[in-house]
Parts: C-alpha cells; structure tokens; sequence
C-alpha cells in the first residue's frame, strides 16, 4: 500500500510549486474541491443539532486517512448526552517526542453549510496529511480533525481543541508547535480585503485579499516569523503575518487559543475569514464561493514549509532568530 502511494507523490522539491508541478496542481486542486463539496453541499450543516452530519464528516475524515497509509482514531467525550469525537492520525517521527500538530475543524455554525468555514482548512488537512503519508520524518506530526470549534461550544470545555490541549498538557506531551488551519479557501485579486480596527495603517499597500495570512498570540510571535520566513522562501504567493492580543478581534477565535492556554506555541493560517468574506457564518458560505486554486496554492505551500519543520535539528538557536539543521 505505501509503496504505491510513493510511486503516486512525489518528494516535492522545496520550492514554489505554482507552475512548476502543474499535474500536483491540478490534482490537488479537484481532490480538495471534492472535500469541500461533500462536506458542504451532500451534508451542510454539522453540528449536534445535526449529529448524522456532524458524524458522517468524522467517518469521511477516517476513512480518507486510512486510505493512504495510517489508522486514524477517536478522542470521544460526552455533549449534551451525545458522543462527539476529535479524529487523530498520526505519522511516527525518529524523535518521537518532539511533535509537530496540525488541526482544523470539521464542524460548523447552525444554518450555514460551513463551505470556507472550515470545509477549504479541513481538505488542506487531508490533503496534507496524504503528500506526508509515505514519508517518515524527525518529529512526528500530529493531524487532529477537531469537533465542535463553533458556539455554543468555542471556549468552553466542550470545544474539542479545549479537549485535545489539555490532554496533551496532562500526558506531558513535547507539542513543539501547533499549526491552526481555519478558513483557506477564499482568495483572490477580486476580493476586498479589510484589517481590523487599528491594523489598517500597518497595511496600507494591501487591499485585495489574494494572500495567506499567519496570525499568532503574542506569545507566539516568533513562531508566526519564523513559518513567514521560510514560506516566503520558497512560494510566489507571499504569506503576511499578524501578531496581536486577544483583544483585537478575531485574534483567538480559533483552536489554536487551545494550546495558547497550556504555554504551547501555536500559530493560525486564514484566509482572515471575516474581514475578506461575506459569507462569513451565514448560509451564503457554500462551496461555490470558493477560490480552488488558491486553495490548492495554499495547500502546496503550507505542505512544503511544514516538511521542511519536521526535519530541522531545532527551530531555534539560543538566539531564538534562526533554525539549526
């Protein structure tokens, strides 16, 4: 099975691959469009309102990861007497301590098919998750597929990143760094870009949403640096960073305030959600609204900055300001 799946992907160079792997392009770009389209359109809404929804996503996540390689299973608790499950997958590293998360969740807000939010940030998770599979690297990489993100439940200890973090933090685990995938699917020279409150001034050059942007609590902002540096070393398409408290809006309103929570590092990758799309938590966030090529950008480029992490010596020197290989 592995070795066909090698003969299938291959060891991507680590550079830009926009136009220079065009077949990869293209393949991810219909794989992560047909993620998006199941989740969105054939079951909508997933939430404990609507719990077959919400467990037929968990069963399509399962099974996707099964097929390339590994065994992915349940971080199952209790809800409103329903069982609701976080689905982990993981590839073993030569340090297995040292590990590196990626997550996104898979549920969305009552009445909105959830098509950006976070439909386009779970395909990028499987998609990931299958360009990594055949390959085995220095740190082990976590994939976790997360329930239950969206109110009622975000920020409570219901939200299954809340779940997932403190788990780790109880068996001590080394979570080197926690990679937040939410909303990575609507892009584009056409669409307006806004900033919050405030941050308008440190981006006056910027007005259409055609980028990636890497956000990060304070405590983290070397983090959110050092993934921008080495993106930007490799892709065409230039991530921006945004480093700011949680008093700026929309700055912790994702999985990764999780791990925040337990002094682990942790960095979101958006598309900035809110201040690009419309669609924004309504009805109108469906699959078609989508950029499938910027998603598939997004895809390539999160997949070769993340491999070339998991196979440095140590992020940091005693410095802090570079990485050692």
């Amino acid at each position: 099975m592995i070795d066909t799946i090698r003969e299938k992907i291959p060891l991507l160079p680590l550079f830009t691959m926009s136009g220079k792997n065009d077949k990869l392009r293209r393949e991810i770009f219909k794989r992560a469009r047909d993620h998006v389209y199941f989740l969105a359109e054939e079951l909508g809404e997933r939430t404990i309102r609507e719990y077959d929804n919400l467990n037929h996503a968990g069963y399509y996540i399962k099974d996707y990861i099964a097929e390339f390689g590994h065994q992915a299973y349940n971080e199952s608790y209790m809800v409103d007497g329903k069982e609701v499950s976080n689905i982990i997958a993981e590839i073993p590293g030569k340090e297995k301590d040292k590990i590196i998360l990626i997550g996104a969740h898979y549920d969305t807000v009552e009445d909105s098919p959830g098509g950006d939010d976070n439909a386009s940030a779970i395909a990028g998770l499987l998609e990931i998750y299958r360009l990594l599979a055949p390959y085995n690297y220095r740190r082990t990489i976590r994939f976790v597929a997360f329930t239950l993100e969206e109110p009622p439940h975000f920020s409570t200890e219901n939200m299954g990143s809340a779940v997932h973090a403190a788990g780790c933090h109880k068996r001590n685990e080394n979570i080197e760094l926690m990679i937040c995938l939410e909303m990575i699917g609507y892009g584009g020279k056409e669409r307006k870009q806004r900033f919050p409150f405030g941050l308008e001034e440190q981006y006056p050059h910027i007005t259409s949403g055609d980028f990636l942007c890497v956000a990060a609590l304070p405590s983290s902002s070397m983090y959110a640096q050092l993934w921008k540096n080495k993106y930007n070393s490799h892709s065409d398409s230039k991530i921006i960073d945004l480093v700011a408290p949680a008093s700026l809006p929309g700055m912790d309103l994702s999985d990764h305030r999780s791990f925040v929570k337990y002094e682990y590092p942790a960095i979101m990758l958006t598309d900035t959600g809110q201040y690009r799309n419309k669609n924004y938590h309504t009805r109108d966030d469906t699959a078609e609204t989508l950029n499938y090529w910027f998603l598939a950008d997004n895809i390539i480029n999160i997949y070769v900055t993340l491999r070339e992490l998991l196979d440095v010596k140590k992020f940091f020197h005693n410095s802090h300001n570079s990485i050692e290989r």
